[in-house]
Formats: structure tokens, sequence, C-alpha cells
């Protein structure tokens, strides 16, 4: 059942692929570390192709279901708390995350916060979307977590 609009929680999803991107481009960018430079360069392409999945399927999304308005209001209310509390939530944030990232420990470890956060807020996205959109995001955060999991493995 979808709680609030599809395309709404889609904007939110291609946002929070923009500030992924910018954070990894942004450390790849000012470290001298060429295995972490490289890494996150691939994240920064991927999280691009997330951003244009997205794209895509915010073109063809219903609008949701009538709900009762309170409910409604709880649940964006959820949704905006669960973002705010994000990694980080607005390129701004992002750009100062990765101002901070001054050494390798420190960029992986955002990095790593950041595809959590990301995994959470999709598993709840899937849940919003049609039926037939589900599986594609499932192969998004089955990536997600494959960035994840190699995050992990450089710490």
């Amino acid at each position: 059942m979808a709680v609030f609009q599809a395309a709404q929680a889609l904007e939110m999803a291609m946002g929070m692929e923009v500030n992924g991107e910018a954070f990894y481009r942004a450390v790849s960018e000012k470290t001298d570390d060429e295995e972490l430079k490289g890494l996150f360069e691939e994240l920064a392409s991927q999280e691009r192709g997330h951003y244009e999945v997205f794209e895509r399927m915010a073109e063809g999304v219903e609008p949701a279901p009538e709900i009762p308005e309170q409910a409604a209001e709880e649940y964006e209310a959820y949704v905006e708390v669960a973002l705010d509390q994000a990694v980080f939530r607005g390129e701004d944030k992002a750009l100062r995350l990765a101002e901070r990232a001054e050494d390798r420990e420190t960029a992986l470890r955002a990095a790593m916060g950041l595809e959590k956060d990301t995994m959470l807020f999709y598993y709840d996205l899937r849940e919003m979307v049609d039926e037939s959109d589900r599986e594609v995001i499932t192969d998004v955060i089955r990536e997600e977590r494959q960035h994840l999991a190699r995050l992990a493995k450089m710490v």
C-alpha cells in the first residue's frame, strides 16, 4: 500500500543519489590514495546510474491511492525525520562531510553510513512503488549492499 506519492519518494531517492555522487566525487578529487580514488570514482558513477533508474521510474508512476490524511502526515513526518538523520541530506551536507574526510578511514566510514542510510530508505521506497517496479528497487538495494561490502573490506 502506497502511503504517500511514489513520485515524492522517487524524488527523494534521486536527491540521495545526487548527494552520494557529490560525496564520492569530492573525496575522490582530494585524496592521494589511488585505491580509494578508484573505488569512489566507480561508486560515483554507479550513483549516477541509480539516479537515472529512479528518474525513469518517476516518469511512469501513478498517484498513490487516497488514504486518511492523518496517516499520510504521520508517514511523511517519519520519512522527513529519517532523512534529516541520514548521514547527509542535501548536497551541501554531503560536501561538508567530504571536506571532513581527511583520511582513508574517515572517508570510508562516512561512505558506509551513506550506504546504510540509503539502503534503509530504499527498503521503504520499495513498498511505495507499483509492484511492477519493486524488483528494480530490489536490484538497487543489492547494488547498495555491494557498495557497503566493498567499503567495509577497505576499512
